[in-house]
């Protein structure tokens, strides 16, 4: 444990050291915070994934950066000493074309780090995440929501989407219980532990009440309800409402069992 596993971050969280190639377009993460900037780089998304409303790119692209909020918990539960600076200055957005369909990464400008205390890792590992979450996500969320004229808790809702996604992801990879409880604990760290004025809200965005509904492909297994809608239904396509949506009832889903489809 102690150094970061850039192969991990790249793979795992879209973050990159290096240039891509095929990229449509390619902002300082800074900028993002000057609407003009933030417009240009939602816009060009949403005419490349077809979206009939710019909420939908909003609520895409942050899916993307949420990315950057699972680094950040890959790291702490490794027990890194040295927390890779995800810092909007040290980022750059890169929007490329993928085989089938455009896709974000996050180039690191300079492999530069935070120490953490070594006497007092979690209080060092909270005020990490408060920080972060403050300076670097937050302002993200208050400019897309600004921009696209749709409330901050559904954007924030993409973010806790993915983290729960990735937690359970990694506990189920997990090679022992030592590391499964490690995983756990840094979630609830930043479920229950961070202040809320940290997302600019009154309540923790990801301290929420689970709910969970039949698993469409395995039987006797539950799956999360998802805390926000993803607004696929908003792209121009016949994707419609994911399974997990929480705002189809229990009906809807019985349906979509019956036909086979789970978008």
């Amino acid at each position: 444990m102690g150094a970061v596993d850039f192969q991990q971050l790249e793979e795992k969280f879209h973050l990159t050291l290096n240039e891509l190639e095929k990229t449509v377009l390619t902002i300082p993460a800074f900028d993002l915070l000057k609407i003009e900037n933030m417009k240009h780089l939602i816009d060009t998304y949403g005419s490349l994934i077809k979206a009939r409303e710019r909420s939908a790119a909003a609520a895409f692209f942050i899916s993307w950066y949420a990315g950057i909020c699972g680094a950040m918990q890959y790291m702490l539960y490794r027990g890194d000493e040295l927390l890779l600076d995800l810092s909007l200055s040290n980022l750059s957005v890169q929007l490329y074309a993928g085989d089938s369909y455009p896709l974000f990464s996050f180039q690191v400008h300079e492999a530069r780090f935070i120490e953490v205390p070594i006497m007092d890792h979690d209080d060092g590992y909270k005020k990490s995440l408060e920080s972060f979450y403050r300076e670097q996500v937050t302002p993200v969320i208050l400019m897309l929501s600004q921009l696209a004229h749709i409330h901050v808790v559904p954007l924030w809702g993409q973010i806790v989407n993915v983290l729960y996604a990735q937690m359970e992801e990694a506990v189920a990879e997990a090679s022992d219980e030592d590391s499964r409880t490690r995983i756990i604990y840094y979630y609830k760290l930043l479920t229950h532990d961070v202040d809320a004025s940290a997302f600019g809200l009154r309540k923790n965005p990801f301290d929420i009440n689970p709910t969970f509904i039949e698993h469409p492909h395995i039987p006797d297994q539950k799956m999360l309800v998802k805390p926000a809608c993803c607004l696929a239904y908003c792209l121009d396509s016949e994707f419609g409402y994911c399974y997990a949506c929480p705002r189809l009832k229990e009906k809807d889903r019985a349906k979509m069992r019956a036909n086979g489809r789970f978008e």
